[in-house]
């Protein structure tokens, strides 16, 4: 059974809020490049940095397709949440939850958006595979020992 298709005006207002909520990841990802400090500061910067430059890659997709569907893309900025001082372990967590909310938000839309426009659908699946990166990647900076390491065939990897 097909999935329900949203009309053009839901698809506009979904890929607005997808807009909004990827600017505000390149002010979050960027503002946690600013705090970081330590001894691992210069990574730690480039991957904030790094992340700010991939939401911005998404904020462009989805401000054009929102043009090109006869849309106006919006200049809101969703909320960032800032608590003050962060521990790297909460910058990360706080990124963390946020790119996992995105993602099922991306996958929510491909199944109501993603059967009768195929561009829509490659665009988003893209959407999908980055923001499933960023998931990963931001797991791995969490862990903290060998306990979470993956067990293969029986014997823990090393």
């Amino acid at each position: 059974m097909a999935a329900k298709h949203g009309t053009n005006e839901e698809l506009i207002k979904a890929l607005n809020k997808d807009l909004e909520k990827e600017m505000a990841g390149i002010v979050r990802y960027l503002h946690h490049s600013f705090i970081v400090f330590g001894p691992n500061r210069g990574p730690l910067v480039q991957m904030f940095r790094t992340q700010a430059t991939e939401s911005m890659t998404h904020a462009i997709q989805l401000g054009e397709k929102i043009t090109a569907l006869g849309g106006h893309p919006t200049v809101k900025v969703e909320q960032v949440f800032e608590p003050g001082y962060q521990s790297l372990e909460d910058m990360i967590a706080e990124d963390l939850q946020a790119e996992k909310k995105q993602l099922q938000l991306y996958i929510d839309q491909l199944k109501v958006f993603g059967d009768d426009n195929l561009p829509m659908k490659l665009m988003l699946e893209q959407i999908v595979v980055d923001e499933q990166q960023h998931v990963d990647e931001m797991e791995k900076y969490l862990r903290t020992s060998n306990e979470d390491l993956m067990v293969l065939d029986g014997h823990r990897a090393r």
